[in-house]
């Protein structure tokens, strides 16, 4: 028999200045971890991410728990949970966190005296004498009225993806999690973990894994302190990502095969990537694991036929994420072109498959909204009719950001109706796995602005620079903002279904958290980077022509248009045949998402 849903008195006060309080206190450690290199040693990386994984939602309820006040009602951590959640997400990369809004405003004035003169006129561009001066002693003379603008422009950015996530993810709750129950592993793993400790069901196999865990961190402690000590696991190998993945020409023992396999190209040493794969559907693993390695024997047949010329002089990002240019790379270039078409067409197919999937339930969900007799089901938060007007509201709210910015109606409506795609694939596939599918800058999210600039205008135009920046940077890593916050508010409901917690209780905790607790972060994140000045830590220092939006990129490292013409209906065929093989045929073993994340 299912739990009933636990209706608790919710002290909503307390909980606002709980929040004030975390923001005034975590903003500064991630300033602090950052100075000190410590943010880098457990993200394994140069890139510093101490809260891509939501550590605060592990931490804030796994301290609580140890109280041992809540064994009978987990309520008060389920509530810990949402908010570390959403304050982890808000901060993500300390990268980032120094970047938004404080390296960005300095950004502009690395770029070329043609991107500045398109920039210099928008009404949240902070004085060059202002942003520069972060590169310096730092001080406490801060002139927050030049500052305004930024801190303003950048929240109200996640504040408008926060509504249309949110919204979208209101709609299609009942779908996802009551009828295809996704699993979301990374919820689960780390929610049963605070479970675990709060209800004291510590057996054997959990003692196991935290004492493996304890052991790992041990080492990479250890690896980092002492330059003599063993370095067992690889952590030491240069180039790195967040995430674990290592590129596989850093002089580890693993260049030696792909110096000879051309798509062999990085291996992953995060512990964590290898724990959440435990959680994955077991056809999506299979399925990744066939893909991949038919993908690694297709490439190299490839490259005996005449293809990636010179590749073995290059790098595992360069080959992995086509920096040197798409045409060399086994993942998006020719012959196969599989990057391109598992992210455009393939992405696209994902979403309308998905939708095409829950017609009767959206069907339903509309004829409840604006039916003669609108009604509101027990188990929704709001009134369908309601969440229907959310959606509306939010893309109207977006679309008169990106006008404020100077983006007009042709480029905004295709940034808008990209930004629903991304979301809804991303939260899907990150529920049923576990796993990023669209992220990362490089190349491919800018694609529906290359049938609006098939090549970069001449001179720049703000309009072009910020359509492209805001696609490409708002998906760059978890916390970058297009997917983040759908992805995030599906995360909330499915702890809120798996607790019985009540799941308007849950919309507005992580609703509070957002809207009260990231003005606070974006405030403190100027506060520190200027009284610390060039102290604060590393943030890049190249302009924005460097990134994929420079003329030489655009017009010449991405595919013009007709290219991505096919990739966008090559790309759909073969995901959408897939999909309605799996729908078809219960035999059938290759699923489109494993497919897809290959």
């Amino acid at each position: 028999m299912e739990k009933e849903v636990v209706k608790a008195k919710i002290n909503w006060p307390l909980w606002i200045a709980f929040i004030v309080l975390l923001e005034l206190i975590v903003n500064p450690i991630i300033g602090i971890l950052h100075m000190s290199g410590v943010a880098c040693i457990y993200g394994l990386s140069h890139i510093c991410i101490p809260a891509t994984m939501p550590v605060l939602a592990m931490m804030l309820p796994l301290i609580a728990s140890l109280t041992g006040k809540f064994k009978k009602n987990e309520t008060t951590l389920g509530m810990l949970y949402l908010i570390g959640l959403i304050t982890s997400m808000s901060m993500a990369e300390s990268h980032t966190w120094l970047a938004i809004p404080a390296g960005r405003a300095q950004k502009i004035w690395f770029s070329s005296e043609e991107i500045q003169a398109a920039l210099i006129n928008n009404w949240w561009t902070v004085p060059k004498e202002i942003a520069l001066a972060l590169r310096g002693t730092g001080t406490w003379n801060i002139n927050w009225g030049a500052w305004a603008p930024a801190i303003a422009f950048w929240t109200i950015y996640h504040f408008a993806y926060f509504l249309l996530g949110s919204s979208l993810m209101l709609l299609f709750r009942k779908r996802w999690i009551d009828v295809e129950r996704l699993p979301f592993p990374f919820m689960i793993g780390m929610w049963e973990g605070v479970h675990r400790v709060n209800s004291r069901l510590i057996n054997k196999a959990f003692i196991l894994g935290v004492l493996v865990g304890l052991l790992i961190n041990l080492q990479i402690l250890l690896t980092y302190l002492f330059p003599w000590w063993p370095d067992i696991i690889g952590w030491r190998a240069n180039g790195t990502s967040p995430n674990g993945c290592m590129v596989v020409n850093t002089g580890y023992p693993l260049w030696s095969i792909g110096s000879q396999l051309v798509a062999f190209m990085r291996a992953n040493m995060q512990p964590l990537n290898f724990l959440i794969a435990y959680l994955v559907p077991l056809d999506i693993s299979f399925t990744m694991w066939i893909i991949t390695l038919l993908m690694i024997v297709l490439a190299q047949i490839a490259y005996y036929m005449g293809y990636y010329s010179g590749i073995f002089n290059l790098g595992g990002c360069c080959r992995v994420l086509g920096w040197a240019g798409y045409l060399m790379s086994p993942t998006w270039g020719p012959p196969y072109y599989w990057s391109w078409l598992c992210h455009v067409g393939g992405a696209v197919a994902l979403v309308v498959m998905m939708v095409w999937r829950a017609r009767r339930d959206l069907f339903e969900t509309f004829k409840m909204a604006f039916g003669k007799t609108a009604e509101k089901p027990s188990e929704e938060p709001f009134s369908y009719r309601m969440i229907y007007y959310y959606v509306i509201g939010s893309c109207i709210f977006l679309l008169a950001f990106l006008g404020s910015i100077g983006i007009s109606v042709l480029p905004g409506f295709v940034i808008l109706l990209t930004s629903m795609l991304y979301i809804l694939g991303e939260s899907y596939v990150r529920g049923l796995t576990g796993y990023a599918y669209l992220q990362e800058w490089a190349m491919w999210p800018y694609w529906p602005l290359k049938f609006v600039w098939p090549n970069a205008p001449q001179p720049y135009t703000s309009e072009y620079v910020w359509s492209g920046m805001l696609l490409g940077l708002g998906i760059n890593t978890a916390g970058a903002g297009i997917h983040t916050w759908g992805e995030a508010t599906m995360q909330g409901f499915a702890l809120a279904n798996r607790i019985k917690i009540s799941y308007k209780t849950a919309f507005y905790i992580m609703g509070l958290a957002m809207f009260i607790g990231l003005p606070i972060s974006m405030t403190m994140r100027v506060w520190w980077y200027s009284i610390m000045g060039a102290k604060a830590g590393w943030e890049c220092g190249s302009g924005w022509d460097c990134s994929w939006i420079g003329r030489e990129s655009w017009n010449n490292k991405i595919p013009g248009p007709d290219l991505i013409a096919i990739f966008l209906v090559a790309g759909f065929i073969v995901v959408a045949a897939l999909d309605f093989l799996r729908m078809r045929f219960i035999w059938w073993p290759i699923h489109p998402v494993g497919f897809l994340i290959s």
